[in-house]
């Protein structure tokens, strides 16, 4: 997992030096948290999100997120909702620090600067056989709207949804993409698997 922790790191050393699109300051608020609205495929499903800064009142761009159309990119909460019904703000299980956090909205800008396709068969698709041990963002293809917080948060080693050999998303198996694949595992469905932060507005 070295890998991982090196390309994390990066993020929190450009971060520091206040480089890039990706600086990070200690995270407050809701910042690097889930979020979810209702409403997607005649409500068969929602959709999902990731704070990129700590509220959606004062700040631009608040949320990053794949809409389904273009590419992984900015919004605001009203873009968001598209008119449906907002339901909660989520984090990882387990002891999420302020650090975490800055990884996770570093990870978030980083898929909004690549080009991010949108794919409704799995939540994170790449080229197979051309990635490394773990798919950087720059190799991935395409996302879904739950993909891009499943990667974000197991890029950063916490487990959202998976079996206990094949839930990280983001090292580079048929057998870990399988796992993400479909309904396996949606939207509806992801947040169970994470800890209800909030049901107000973020």
């Amino acid at each position: 997992m070295g890998i991982k922790f090196a390309l994390a790191a990066s993020f929190m050393i450009s971060a520091a030096a206040g480089l890039g699109s990706n600086n990070v300051d200690a995270a407050t608020g809701n910042q690097g948290y889930a979020i979810y609205r209702d409403g997607v495929f005649f409500n068969a499903t929602d959709h999902a999100g990731i704070m990129n800064k700590p509220d959606t009142n004062s700040y631009t761009n608040p949320i990053i997120h794949h809409s389904g159309s273009g590419y992984v990119d900015f919004t605001t909460y009203v873009g968001f909702l598209n008119g449906k019904n907002f339901i909660g703000v989520y984090r990882p299980n387990g002891t999420v620090t302020s650090a975490n956090r800055d990884t996770f909205v570093g990870t978030a800008r980083t898929l909004q600067t690549e080009n991010i396709s949108y794919s409704l068969a799995f939540q994170v698709n790449y080229k197979d056989f051309e990635v490394g041990t773990y798919v950087d963002p720059s190799e991935i293809t395409e996302m879904r709207c739950d993909g891009v917080v499943e990667y974000i948060y197991e890029w950063a080693n916490f487990k959202v949804y998976g079996s206990s050999s094949y839930w990280d998303v983001s090292k580079a198996t048929l057998a870990n993409k399988d796992e993400h694949r479909a309904t396996q595992v949606t939207p509806r469905t992801q947040k169970n698997y994470l800890t209800l932060v909030q049901t107000s507005k973020p």
